[in-house]
């Protein structure tokens, strides 16, 4: 074993042991939140109707950015707040399971049923509100709260009444020592407590506590209920951290014995790092890992003109990739020409956020097969979105910053040094969408064999797609270069507004890129002065996971 790869494997024993280091922390906190929101869907669970859609986002994670889930810092579920929502349903006993929850508030929504005793027994809630909905059953407050809500119409919540005044007993009475606001709740409001003593009567103390200040005796096993439920908690936590701690320990040594090396991914100039330099800068990967993360090649996303087929995967990370495979039974059908094409495309070399990066690549022989690695967008083609029945709608703002991303992309392209690269099939179906809805260019007709038609260059297609976007309607190209009618005329319908002069300068540029087709350098400059959409504003706002995360298991020899 070299001595790189000693340092590289004691950096991965090193980073095990931090990982075994944190994983107690890590597992108890997750434990705690996994809790609150399993409670949350409880709740959402038993809600039979939910007109205004309210609790839709619930599900997805965090919890604390559900509607009406207000945190603490430190990630506790503190307040509850629908009211007006017009929920139907039952209140989930669960609810209980929001120890730090202060403020709960379900007003004018028509919940029915009874409410739980776990609601109302919450050590920390001090605001119920509850009134204007459907519960059928009165309850009695199992603890003092700060404020309760007056019940108004809804005839099913009654408010506690303030205790009694109670007689200062000397320092020798028995219940000096007895805190029944901190240890038990208050009597319920039906049990009447005695008048306190006037007179001479307050200078005598009771030998007895009376009888309305004893905690009531149904509280005691509730508590002790409590008390035991906390305990499982524990244990339950407890095995989780020794289990989960146990298993960190079996992947270390496993991983030892193999001599597994974790390589980082490439990336570009904007990451600063750059290993496994094989073809032009990205990681040779092994045909078993795209198998595994294409599941068997099973998800068929699209092809290209080119006979080749894209398929998507999902690393072991969580990253989403796109996998292209060209359609070559064997190394004889492989012409030298082709393999010359994959060897020496500078996709890689691109180095810009709103193309669609070349990540990786795999060649093999035995079996044959010749496959590219890609990001993946995962809101599909900029043309479905414009084209598609069921698509979501593209209001003016966001049309204005797709272009802008492929203008500066196709730009960048199309002047990289010594030798640009000529996208061959530039249109609405080759740029993708990110989930902030910035543009992602992409190149997957690299391998055909077809010579771009001069009138399809870069600049016209470019307005073509421009065209595209202003319309809505699928370009003709026929048509394009007789274009005579105002932009006004053209403007896509389902635009309900949009500013009439930047509409105007924009369908200018069109009428150019159709017709004079000048540089892209000026086409850009003219676009920026017209929408005042930076190159960084253009560019998506949330990096792709593996450009952060990714990390690519490869065996020694590799």
């Amino acid at each position: 074993m070299s001595s790189d790869q000693r340092w590289r494997l004691f950096r991965t024993e090193i980073s095990f042991l931090f990982l075994l280091f944190i994983l107690p922390h890590n597992l108890t906190f997750g434990l705690c939140f996994s809790t609150e929101a399993l409670a949350l869907m409880k709740f959402k669970e038993r809600i039979e109707r939910d007109p205004f859609g309210a609790l839709m986002d619930w599900g997805e994670l965090p919890h604390c950015s559900w509607s009406g889930v207000v945190c603490s810092h430190d990630g506790r579920v503190v307040i509850l707040n629908l009211r007006d929502l017009s929920l139907q349903g039952t209140l989930a006993p669960e609810l209980g399971n929001l120890t730090h929850l202060k403020s709960l508030i379900l007003r004018n929504n028509s919940f029915s049923g009874k409410v739980p005793e776990e609601v109302t027994e919450l050590q920390e809630l001090e605001i119920l509100d509850l009134c204007d909905n459907n519960f059928g059953e009165p309850f009695p407050f199992g603890r003092r709260l700060l404020q309760i809500t007056p019940p108004g119409q809804n005839p099913g919540v009654r408010e506690a009444p303030p205790p009694p005044p109670l007689p200062s007993p000397p320092p020798s009475s028995p219940t000096e020592n007895i805190s029944t606001d901190v240890f038990f709740p208050p009597p319920p409001p039906q049990i009447k407590s005695k008048s306190p003593p006037t007179g001479s009567q307050a200078e005598i103390p009771p030998a007895q506590p009376p009888p309305a200040q004893l905690p009531p005796a149904p509280f005691l096993p509730r508590a002790l209920k409590k008390k035991v439920s906390q305990k499982i908690f524990i244990i339950v936590g407890v095995l989780v951290v020794v289990l989960g701690f146990m298993a960190a320990l079996v992947a270390f040594f496993v991983l030892r014995k193999q001599k597994v090396v974790m390589i980082k991914p490439w990336t570009t100039k904007s990451s600063g790092q750059l290993q496994d330099v094989i073809i032009t800068g990205v990681p040779k990967l092994k045909l078993s890992e795209l198998e595994t993360a294409c599941e068997d090649f099973s998800n068929i996303i699209g092809s290209t003109s080119s006979d080749a087929t894209i398929y998507k995967g999902t690393l072991s990370t969580g990253s989403e990739i796109a996998v292209l495979s060209v359609a070559s039974g064997s190394l004889q059908d492989w012409s030298n020409d082709l393999e010359a094409q994959f060897q020496e495309k500078r996709l890689s070399q691109v180095d810009h956020k709103n193309f669609l990066n070349l990540i990786g690549y795999c060649r093999e022989d035995e079996p044959f097969n010749r496959m590219m690695v890609f990001e993946y967008a995962p809101y599909g083609s900029l043309f479905e979105y414009l084209h598609a029945q069921d698509a979501e709608h593209l209001d003016w703002p966001k049309r204005l910053r797709i272009a802008m991303g492929i203008a500066y992309c196709v730009e960048h392209i199309h002047n990289l040094s010594p030798k640009p690269i000529s996208h061959t099939s530039l249109n609405s179906s080759s740029v993708y969408l990110t989930t902030d809805y910035a543009a992602k260019v992409a190149d997957f007709t690299f391998l055909s064999s077809t010579p771009p038609d001069p009138q399809t260059s870069y600049v016209f297609s470019f307005g073509a797609i421009l065209h595209e976007i202003i319309t809505g309607n699928i370009p003709d190209p026929d048509s394009l270069l007789h274009e005579t009618k105002p932009a006004r005329e053209l403007v896509d319908p389902t635009l309900k507004s949009f500013d009439e002069s930047v509409l105007e300068k924009l369908w200018e540029v069109v009428i150019e890129c159709l017709n004079q087709r000048p540089e892209m350098k000026e086409v850009v400059a003219k676009l920026r002065e017209i929408t005042g959409i930076t190159a960084e504003a253009a560019l998506p706002r949330l990096s792709p996971a593996w450009w952060a995360e990714l990390e690519i298991i490869s065996t020694e020899g590799t």
